[in-house]
Formats: structure tokens, sequence, C-alpha cells
């Protein structure tokens, strides 16, 4: 990164809404930044608490410029749950913006433009920024290097861990990355993740290593509808998706007939098992190269990618590939001996991308990182993954073997959500149960055990103030007592399932509604409240709130598509953002919107709902 701010330093580093950074302009505000946290911090890692963006970049470079691990968490998550990530890292100081919770006023805050504002490099050492953006030329500046990172996950017992990487594995992270996505500075690479998912440190570091741009989504991240106009504005190049949402992406562009911008040369898919046939179909819009990435937070963020250029995707999940250069991947059987190929096992990992293990937790650090085969002095790392390993040396990933799953790109244990209930007063017992619904989408129930009378909703308004958003339960059921196997275990089976949902087809609930109850808002209400009981797979009433119910941004693009299409015009993304209930959303669209432009009518009978119902068909 200093040779290119050196010879370019107007070169954009940071895309950022309506605001930019060159970077001359970045290094000079991480420089005075990490002289203010290398005051406050105590040489103790620093949290980030900031949305996607500038600041955000520049924060990252300057804890690592600092010299000590940034752990960097979600502005959006429980404050106790930010506190309780802060105070098991051992941070003192806090880069944030705006008001700070009261749960975390015991930590030093430092606002991102701390120091002098953002100007050209002039003769301030960049030497740390320069090892933090893990360039090639740190080592040449005498600099050690940035002192890694921190991140949150998910512990088999319930209770979190926090996985530290090195700064070595960072820096070979972000050199390895740019070679196999072969970044180059006239590339714009989108920062996408949110920021307490790792995937942000391979969206940033390796692009600010090989000198291009990072270009932040903006908050929140556009509807997979809105996508591909908001990238050919900003003419990204480069792209790292969760799987979901790239599904979702492919959905869209196949009901809308448009081709991805052919400024696209590289998406990167990942978080949850792709799919061939979403493959195939994503080859009819784009003729940019797919690469489908694996890895865990315990081996810095990718360990291997998988790329498949066959014109006819075989069914089923798409490989993950091979590991990246410097990395081992064994699958090995249950006694430990590594399965003949082709063959089934469980995954480990070996090689510099392993992390140093879990912050103060021997005990788990030792149980994930186990010896090496062929050498006890070096370690791998067991990932619970099933994988198949072909003749020609090609990995697939088959699952999960144990509790753990992926709920919309992270790896969550559902008993962490039991040991969070179980946090709640009057709580006696509590278990987590994984379930999918109708398509397969991974769902979690809690069920309760209470001293006092409490209903399953109000217990999960309360988890709301201790879990994030993709470990919150679809619901809470309590229960007079948890069903016991003989050896005295949960007995799962005897669990009674979540609420029925009324009878609505998920493809296509418009399809049996009277066009005239669209034309009042009593009537749009009860219709939304249909699509979103087809969505969340439950009851939805007109005054839920749907995302207490478990609605995340990949299920508004589907209601949004599915009512635009009944209503005969674009409804806007952010519309059902901002309108959570289907009556707030109903009188919105019904009222509102019409107010606010006096060019937008109220929703009348379309056409294409009357040609539906007198052909009977379903979308």
């Amino acid at each position: 990164m200093t040779n290119h701010a050196r010879t370019a330093p107007g070169h954009t580093a940071v895309i950022d809404g309506e605001r930019s950074l060159s970077y001359g302009e970045l290094l000079a505000a991480a420089g005075a930044l990490s002289q203010t946290l290398k005051e406050t911090c105590g040489g103790r890692p620093v949290a980030v608490r900031l949305r996607r963006g500038a600041d955000l970049v520049t924060a990252l470079l300057a804890v690592a410029a600092a010299g000590v691990p940034f752990l960097a968490v979600d502005p959006e998550a429980p404050a106790e749950h930010t506190r309780s990530a802060l105070t098991g890292a051992g941070v003192r100081a806090l880069v944030t913006e705006g008001p700070v919770p009261a749960e975390l006023a015991g930590f030093a805050t430092v606002p991102p433009d701390s120091g002098s504002g953002p100007g050209p490099a002039s003769g301030r050492d960049t030497g740390p920024v320069v090892a933090a953006s893990a360039s090639a030329s740190a080592s040449a500046s005498g600099d050690t290097g940035p002192a890694g990172y921190l991140v949150r996950t998910s512990g088999s017992t319930g209770a979190p861990k926090l996985v530290e990487v090195s700064g070595s594995a960072l820096e070979r992270h972000a050199r390895t990355m740019g070679e196999v996505y072969g970044l180059e500075p006239r590339d714009r690479v989108l920062q996408f993740a949110n920021p307490a998912f790792d995937v942000v440190v391979e969206e940033v570091f390796p692009t600010l290593a090989a000198g291009a741009t990072v270009v932040a989504a903006p908050h929140p991240v556009p509807a997979p509808s809105e996508l591909t106009d908001f990238l050919a504005h900003h003419g990204v190049t480069v792209l790292n998706l969760p799987t979901p949402y790239w599904r979702e992406w492919v959905a869209e562009l196949d009901c809308g007939g448009r081709r991805v911008p052919d400024t696209v040369r590289l998406l990167v898919i990942g978080s949850d098992m792709g799919d061939g046939d979403t493959a195939r179909r994503w080859r009819g819009h784009s003729g940019a190269r797919l690469v489908n990435a694996y890895g865990a937070s315990e081996t810095t963020v990718t360990c291997a990618v998988g790329e498949d250029t066959r014109e006819e995707e075989p069914a089923g999940a798409l490989p993950v590939g091979r590991p990246l250069p410097g990395v081992e991947a064994f699958v090995l059987a249950e006694d430990g001996s590594e399965v003949a190929a082709p063959g089934t096992g469980e995954l480990y990992i070996g090689g510099w991308c392993l992390a140093e293990g879990y912050l103060g937790d021997a005990e788990r650090t030792g149980a994930a990182f186990v010896p090496h085969p062929s050498d006890p002095s070096l370690r791998l790392y067991r990932t619970r993954d099933r994988a198949r390993r072909e003749a020609d040396g090609v990995i697939t990933v088959l699952g999960r073997i144990d509790g753990e799953v992926n709920i919309r790109g992270h790896r969550v244990n559902p008993s962490e959500v039991s040991a969070a209930l179980l946090r709640l007063d009057g709580v006696t017992a509590a278990h987590t149960l994984v379930r999918r619904d109708g398509r397969g989408e991974v769902r979690l129930t809690a069920y309760a055990v209470t001293a006092t009378r409490q209903d399953g909703p109000a217990l999960r308004e309360r988890l709301g103030g201790l879990l994030p958003g993709h470990l919150l339960p679809a619901e809470v059921v309590v229960l007079d007592v948890l069903p016991v196997t003989a050896n005295g275990k949960v007995d799962e089976t005897l669990l009674p399932p979540p609420r029925e949902v009324p009878p609505t087809p998920a493809d296509a609930p418009a399809a049996s509604a009277e066009v005239s109850a669209l034309q009042t808002a009593e009537g749009l209400a009860g219709h939304l409240a249909g699509l979103w009981s087809a969505e969340l797979d439950r009851a939805v009433g007109v005054d839920d709130n749907v995302f207490d119910l478990g609605a995340h941004s990949l299920m508004l693009a589907g209601v949004r598509r599915r009512l635009s299409a009944d209503l005969g015009r674009e409804v806007p993304s952010i519309a059902l953002f901002t309108h959570t209930t289907p009556r707030a959303l109903a009188r919105f669209l019904h009222e509102g919107e019409a107010a606010a432009d006096p060019h937008v009518s109220r929703p009348t009978a379309p056409n294409r709902l009357r040609a539906r119902r007198a052909s009977g068909g379903t979308r």
C-alpha cells in the first residue's frame, strides 16, 4: 500500500456514498487515529463499532497500525452482547460514533475522526499503516506487521468464543487472496459484509494491499433487486456475497431479464453451500468468474476455493475446490486415518491460515486444534464439516457433523440461544432446535420452562436485548417441562412444532385474494399478512413486526417482488425496511406514498392479477 500511496496518492482508496478517500488521505487519517489509540488503549485490543464505510476502513487500519489486535463489532447488536465481547477481549478503547449505550459507558470511546483530519500524506510515519494493509513492502520498512484481529463466534457449550488471528496470518491472507482473485489497482471491490463478520477482512485488506478501491455498500445493504444498479453506478468489478443473498439476486435476474454489469469480472460466494442449479442460471446473466470460497473464522476467513468453468454444473452442492497455496486439507475417518479418494469423512485444515486459538480458553483451543498426523509439532483445525474428496483432489463440503449450523452466513450453535434464555429471570430450563421450513431455510426454535407465568413472545423480546439478529430464534415456545429420554437428555422428538401456518401457498399468496381487497388499506394489510405468513412459515398478524418474527433482508426481497407484481408497480425496498408491520406498510402504500408524491397512484387492480385470477393460474 505504501508504494501505491507514494506513487499515486490521489488514487481512490475508499468510496462511501458521496464521500471518498484517496490513498494519501486514508494513510493520513489512519496514522492520526492510530496515535490517539496508542495513547488510549493501554496496549490492549481495540474494538471498532462502526457501520461499513470510510470510517470503518480507516479505523481497521489505525488499530492495526497502533500495534494491537482489532475486534470489529456490529453497531446494531444489543449493547449487552457487545459489552460481553469487549469484556472477554480485554478491550479498553472503543472506536465509535454517536451516542454510546449505558452498557458501554465503562470503555474509553474514540471518534473515528480523532487526530488531525484527512489530508495529504506528508512526513508522518506511515510504516505501521503500511503493515496494517499487509503490503508486501511492510517487511522492507522494518515493521513487524499488523497485530492481527479477534472475531467472536459461537461456542459448543453456549458460551461465545473469541478467535485470535495473528498478524502474520492476516498479512499472508491479504497477499494470497490478492493473487488468487487477481486484484489490481483498477479493481473496485464491494465491501458488503457486516463489520462483525470476518469476511470484512477479505474485502478490505487484500484490496488495499493491491492498491485497488473499496466500495462500501450502503446501510442497509441493497436488496437483491437493487444490487445490479448499485454495481453499475459504482463500476464495481469484484464482489463477495453470502450464498443465500446470491441465490436471491439470481432469482431477481431471472425475473427481470437484466444482465449483470459488464464491469463485474469476479463474484465470490461463501458462508453457505452453493448449488449447481443457481450457478448454471448465473451464467445466463454474466460471464464473470464465479468462485466458491470456503473457510472458518479459525482459518483466517478463507482456506479453499472452488472454480468450476464447466457449462453444465453438477447437481447438488458446488465443490469448494482445493486449499489455498500453503494450506493443507485432510478428509479423515473417525479413527483419524485419511479417507481414500473418492471418499467421505471429516474435513481438517492445516497450514499458515490457522488461528492462534480461542483467546483465554486453552481447553476449547486444544479440542479444536489437534496435532498434525505426520508432524505432532504442527496443528490441524477440526472443522466439524463432513466433506468428500474426489480422485482429482477436489473437495465438496456436505454439511455439519455437529450441532452448529449456518444461518444467513453466520455460523451459530443453538446452545448459545439456550444459554441466553437461561440468563433471563424466571427461566429454569431451555433447549433450542434447528428446524427447516418448507423451502429448506434453517430456523431456530427455542423452548423454555419458566417458574413464573411468561409467554413466548415476551421471552423472545427480552432475548433481543442479549442476542444479535442471526441468533434470535424464530419463536420461543413455553412448556411446563422439557421432555427427556431415559438417559436424561432432552427428547427432541417430543418437542412440539412451532405454530402452524395458515395454508397459503408461498408461490402464489395473492391468487385467491379478491382484487377489491387490495384497494383498501385494511384489505392490503390482510394481504400483506398473508404474504409474510407464507414467507416466514408461521402465522403473522397485521400488527406483528415482521423483523421480530425472524424476517431479514433476503425475505424482504421476495415479499417485495410478489407485492410489486400484485400491485402492478414497483414497491420501494426502503418501504419494507421502515414500515415493519403489515398494517403500517399498507397505510403507507395506500395513503402515505400517494400523499408524498402526487404522481404515485393508490393500489388498483392490476392487469396481471386479473389475468391470473381469470385463468386460475399461479405465479
